[in-house]
């Protein structure tokens, strides 16, 4: 039986998502009829960018930016190098992989110092933070409060099986309960194979019933879209648990990845949904393949300051019936 543990969390702050969840779906639920989203999320983002950029000058409302350092694994640099270049693209924070307990984190921690830039997540395995959890504690705590993320550790049934789901779900919680004691947060970030169908639901949203209100989801949003399932909607029905954002592109048919403003994933609406929905803590850009990653690192950064904006205090523009709400161009 599900169990969102939501006596762990502000009784006021449960209450105020809910809401929130409420409004977002309430929106998306009005097939072909104004939602309660704002203009200019899904008709077009790349022609309207530019002017929607200047006015985004006018406010400060935005969510911190950060970017996956797997995006850039083929260029030869160092973590640390890697730190000064995302600070040099204008990101507030940065995300590390294979950085962990054997890992000497002084040059890190130096060009952050350096920098001004926060560690806003690293992916690292669950299995990690289970046998070695003092370790990851002494090294992670070091930067603050970042987000410890598995990328991607599956049930031992697969996503298709219902008790395997819940079953890694309460592995998370009890992970996740043996990091209380500090300021570390546990998460888990997807890929396609967790929307495998598990009646008329999916194992993503299986896991997402079962988790406690302090496990995050890092919702990667182009694996969601290529797993068939709806960003927005899964963002609007989770905003306890999906506190970051994976702003990846891809598009569906073919499968292939993008760069930011080129896939079918509506990188506005996304973001404006995790604003409108919950308590969002960071926007992280990852390309899985780019072709020039120092570009696509620059890209991202660009693209995520354009969308990254409360246009109008109700979120999303008036959709059509016939257009997948998460998509950036009406499907052929």
């Amino acid at each position: 039986m599900p169990h969102k543990a939501t006596d762990r969390s502000d009784r006021s702050r449960t209450t105020s998502l809910e809401v929130k969840r409420r409004q977002v779906l309430q929106g998306i639920g009005a097939a072909g009829v104004a939602t309660t989203f704002s203009a200019g999320a899904a008709s077009g983002q790349t022609d309207s960018w530019g002017s929607q950029a200047a006015a985004a000058g006018e406010t400060s409302d935005d969510i911190p930016t950060s970017t996956q350092f797997y995006s850039y694994r083929d260029t030869g640099l160092s973590p640390a190098e890697l730190v000064r270049e995302a600070a040099d693209a204008g990101y507030d924070a940065f995300e590390t992989y294979r950085v962990g307990a054997g890992t000497n984190v002084n040059p890190i921690l130096q060009a952050a110092n350096d920098t001004g830039l926060e560690m806003s997540s690293a992916h690292i395995s669950l299995s990690e933070v289970e046998n070695n959890t003092q370790a990851m504690i002494d090294t992670f705590s070091q930067f603050g409060d970042p987000i410890l993320i598995d990328p991607g550790v599956a049930p031992d049934g697969g996503w298709g099986n219902e008790s395997a789901v819940i079953d890694l779900a309460e592995r998370f919680n009890a992970a996740a309960d043996m990091l209380s004691d500090t300021e570390l947060a546990l998460g888990h970030h997807n890929h396609d194979a967790e929307f495998a169908q598990i009646g008329d639901t999916t194992g993503y949203d299986v896991f997402a019933e079962n988790l406690d209100d302090q496990v995050q989801i890092q919702l990667d949003v182009g694996w969601t879209l290529v797993g068939g399932t709806d960003p927005i909607r899964f963002i609007a029905d989770n905003p306890e648990n999906v506190r970051t954002l994976h702003m990846k592109n891809m598009t569906v048919n073919p499968e292939a990845f993008t760069e930011f403003h080129e896939g079918d994933v509506n990188m506005r609406a996304v973001a404006n949904t995790i604003r409108n929905a919950g308590e969002p803590e960071y926007l992280v850009f990852e390309h899985d393949a780019p072709e020039d990653p120092l570009e696509s690192l620059q890209l991202g950064a660009e693209g995520l300051e354009k969308v990254n904006q409360p246009w109008h205090p109700g979120g999303i523009c008036a959709i059509d019936a016939d257009i997948h709400p998460a998509k950036l161009h009406t499907p052929a």
